[in-house]
């Protein structure tokens, strides 16, 4: 299975994609003319179809070989996929635009043709057959326009922001950290000394451990080696660190309170979901070329 993985790279981004083989004697199927099988078990007639470019709400499960792959029924999660043209005859986006509000169905899509035409993959690298086919079990719960899912996605990033910006000013208050910058970075100096403090375009050697406000660990200097490098003033690394590093001293240890507007922003990155406030405790070793 675990080679089977790498089929996939944007399931979990696109919601769109996921798998199980099937048996063509499978009873209770019925098939389109391009050869989408297809199962309802409920339909609810009187209820709205989808559009091209609408977005579905939907509740999916999947399987490779009857074993269970993903499955996002019953999550909290709220999982939408986007009705576009379909890639090949026979695809999901066919089978969604079966469906109506309310309809819960089972769909099988050939493999090999969702390996090379949606992922670019060779069938055979990823261990799949050319009988093998990928079984989707979708329940279709709500539709909306795309003018109605960018204002909800606006709402919700509007939401986050607030969020972000009330759990800062928390954090602040309950650690009594009041220093900060005219940028909005806040820091606590733990230890301070009389050493050199960095100019810009100097390259100099830190330490780090990085944290989300909650203390939830994001990364540190140990699992680069024995230290972090960089520019200070050039650019490379996140505003808030690159700002605190440059007010530091050789031997200083301080930790930098970064808003989300001196990391990474209104947008996610990786793993680090949008508008991520963050916390570095640092140490800076050297400055290198003095």
């Amino acid at each position: 299975m675990k080679r089977n993985c790498a089929l996939f790279p944007l399931v979990c981004l696109t919601a769109m994609m996921l798998f199980t083989a099937c048996n063509e004697q499978d009873p209770g199927y019925k098939k389109t003319k391009s050869g989408l099988r297809y199962k309802f078990h409920s339909e609810n007639l009187s209820a709205p179809k989808p559009k091209l470019g609408d977005y579905l709400r939907v509740d999916m499960a999947c399987y490779l070989n009857d074993t269970l792959y993903y499955d996002w029924q019953g999550t909290q999660r709220e999982v939408y996929t986007q009705l576009k043209q379909s890639v090949f005859a026979g695809d999901l986006q066919e089978a969604y635009a079966m469906m109506h509000v309310g309809d819960s169905a089972s769909f099988y899509v050939k493999a090999d043709s969702v390996a090379v035409l949606y992922y670019e993959q060779d069938p055979n690298a990823v261990g799949l057959k050319p009988e093998d086919y990928f079984r989707y079990e979708v329940k279709l719960l709500e539709l909306k326009s795309e003018e109605e899912f960018a204002a909800n996605i606006e709402k919700m990033r509007e939401m986050m922001k607030v969020e972000s910006e009330k759990a800062f000013s928390e954090y602040l208050s309950a650690n009594n950290i009041t220093e900060h910058t005219a940028s909005g970075l806040y820091f606590n100096k733990i230890l301070t000394t009389r050493g050199v403090q960095p100019k810009a375009g100097q390259t100099v050697h830190i330490k780090f451990v990085a944290s989300y406000l909650d203390g939830t660990p994001l990364g540190d200097s140990d699992q680069l080696g024995d230290f972090y490098e960089f520019a200070v003033g050039q650019h490379k690394v996140l505003r808030g660190l690159d700002e605190g590093v440059g007010m530091m001293r050789v031997g200083e240890k301080t930790r930098l309170v970064i808003p989300y507007t001196l990391a990474y922003g209104a947008n996610a990155y990786g793993y680090i979901p949008a508008y991520s406030n963050l916390v570095f405790d640092v140490e800076l070793l050297e400055i290198l070329n003095k």
